[in-house]
């Protein structure tokens, strides 16, 4: 029994060891990236993931294994990241680029899914239908990769900032619904109905919009009538309406990602009418969010090798994931840009280019590559591409954004 106790406490160690050291590089690399914001925190996190994934690959290191599930990104993380980062949205000020953000987060999601799908189809013998499930996934976006660089700065307009960050969220909910849709035709043998599928869409995205607000307004209400406003007791009722909204419209087949952006702005609006104290759990949000988002990223690089197998790809699917990462989203936006309206004026092409490279992909795409079922025979094919377009725009559309926002 002593010897078994033994044995545990050893194979613990190599784990605690790398949990400081990784922890003293995490802090020394957040420094540096808070210094220079070329290189986004979450990159260099990303990167000690798959430098931890390699070590945990030797066996003979002794460290665990790390994976990434679908239920832990879409039910955990997403909710927090989401409500986090739209809480100190202002309802009002979002709503001069909600026409903007709404068109880019779905007509231009769907252009920049048709590219990708019809690449796909030319250069692999994978079906349209197919095509289209890993197209749409893609085009997700996150705009965490790039908070840091938008954070304070003063070369952007506070409306370029919302367009960014809400269009983003906007185009999660929307690929996550259509994601759905053609799950159940292509794996299901679902009939689509022109009628009874594009009801349950607008259910789904309406639904969800009109429950979060409700839940928002409901949470604000009850904090009046309690004359309360703790910090403790408000970051409370935060993170249960975060959970509350996306769990609630997920059980009745609405969008949870939706659901927690109106519950998150809902809630959040007139900010400026809020006590100290009120303000004081916006610090809890944020370093929940960093919490959060390190932890997400550090298992989505360890996933890379403990997951994935970049090296199986064929020239065909690589050349797939470079076109779509450099061509897909440029080509949906070049397109709309006559309708996208920023301060007043139709963007500059040097804005949209900015507003292209804001979209890195990010863990939203590798959930819905492993929702997919295990008997899908590209399952592993999209896996790995996937993997390597979150790997590259994470890597190179940072720095990018950088040296384009400075130009402006």
């Amino acid at each position: 029994m002593e010897e078994m106790k033994m044995n545990e406490e050893v194979l613990y160690i190599p784990v605690i060891l790398a949990s400081v050291i990784g922890l003293i590089a995490l802090n020394g690399l957040s420094y540096y990236s808070q210094k220079s914001k070329a290189i986004p925190e979450v990159a260099w996190v990303l990167l000690l993931g798959i430098l931890y994934g390699l070590a945990a690959d030797n066996t003979s290191m002794g460290l665990p294994e790390l994976t990434l599930s679908a239920d832990l990104i879409l039910f955990i993380f997403v909710p927090l990241l989401i409500f986090g980062s739209t809480q100190t949205m202002c309802l009002h000020h979002f709503r001069k680029v909600l026409a903007p953000a709404s068109l880019t987060a779905t007509v231009g999601i769907s252009i920049s899914m048709f590219v990708t799908a019809f690449v796909l189809m030319a250069l692999t013998d994978i079906s349209l239908l197919e095509s289209l499930i890993f197209g749409v996934v893609v085009a997700a976006t996150d705009p965490l990769a790039i908070g840091a660089i938008l954070e304070g700065n003063k070369k952007l307009s506070e409306n370029m900032k919302l367009l960014i960050e809400g269009e983003s969220i906007l185009n999660d909910g929307f690929v996550v619904t259509v994601f759905g849709i053609l799950a159940l035709i292509v794996f299901e043998n679902h009939t689509f109905s022109v009628v009874g599928d594009v009801g349950g869409f607008i259910f789904h995205v309406a639904g969800a919009i009109i429950l979060g607000v409700v839940l928002g307004r409901v949470a604000r209400f009850i904090l009046k009538i309690w004359h309360a406003m703790q910090f403790t007791l408000v970051a409370n009722i935060t993170i249960a309406l975060a959970f509350g909204s996306f769990l609630l419209a997920e059980h009745y087949n609405m969008s949870g990602v939706l659901a927690v952006f109106a519950a998150a702005l809902s809630f959040g609006y007139k900010q400026e009418n809020l006590s100290k104290e009120f303000h004081l759990q916006e610090y809890v949000w944020d370093y929940g969010q960093y919490v959060a988002n390190s932890v997400l990223f550090f298992l989505l690089g360890a996933s890379v090798i403990s997951q994935g197998s970049l090296s199986e790809l064929r020239l065909a699917q690589a050349l797939v994931v470079l076109i779509t990462l450099l061509g897909s989203r440029i080509i949906a936006l070049v397109v709309l840009r006559p309708f996208i309206k920023v301060d007043g004026a139709i963007i500059s092409w040097l804005k949209l280019l900015v507003l292209n490279f804001a979209g890195a992909r990010g863990a939203v795409s590798i959930a819905l590559i492993l929702l997919l079922p295990d008997s899908f025979v590209f399952k592993a094919t999209f896996l790995n591409m996937t993997f390597l377009l979150v790997l590259g725009s994470l890597l190179l559309f940072p720095p990018i954004t950088s040296k384009l926002i400075k130009q402006l």
